[in-house]
């Protein structure tokens, strides 16, 4: 046998002894939140030509949370990046997207943030404006 087919061998070898969690996806848990809805100040008038009265029309508010959330891997990641990795579900069924996440300026060091299974980070996560409440709120941060 050679060198190599038996370097092969050992490294092939090895691979068995991981257990299939070590190859396994990352993946993102959330711990905790608290909703925070945030009023508009936008509002709007519609005539009601019959009766001739204007209707009130205020702009729904927008859909935030503090957020706790854990990641099954250990790693600094960059913070700014995970901002469209979160989906809130309403109690209507609607999805929406997050677009801006903060964290303690504290825990970010050169624009990363240490995230993992034993390093919970909370954040403060705004998504979109919506007449129902936040149900849940699931996360895809790699």
């Amino acid at each position: 046998m050679s060198k190599e087919s038996k370097a092969l061998g050992y490294f092939l070898a090895s691979l068995s002894l991981f257990s299939a969690h070590a190859f396994a996806k990352a993946t993102c848990t959330i711990e905790y939140y608290q909703p925070i809805d945030i009023a508009s100040e936008t509002k709007g008038g519609v005539l009601d030509r019959e009766s001739g009265q204007i209707l009130i029309k205020e702009k729904p508010p927008m859909r935030c949370a503090n957020v706790t959330f854990t990641t099954s891997h250990t790693r600094d990641r960059v913070a700014n990046q995970m901002q469209g990795s979160f989906e809130a579900i309403y109690f209507d069924n609607q999805k929406g997207q997050s677009h801006s996440i903060s964290f303690n300026q504290d825990e970010v060091q050169a624009g990363y943030i240490r995230i993992g299974p034993n390093n919970p980070v909370e954040a403060y996560i705004c998504f979109t404006t919506s007449e129902t409440p936040i149900k849940e709120i699931s996360c895809d941060v790699k």
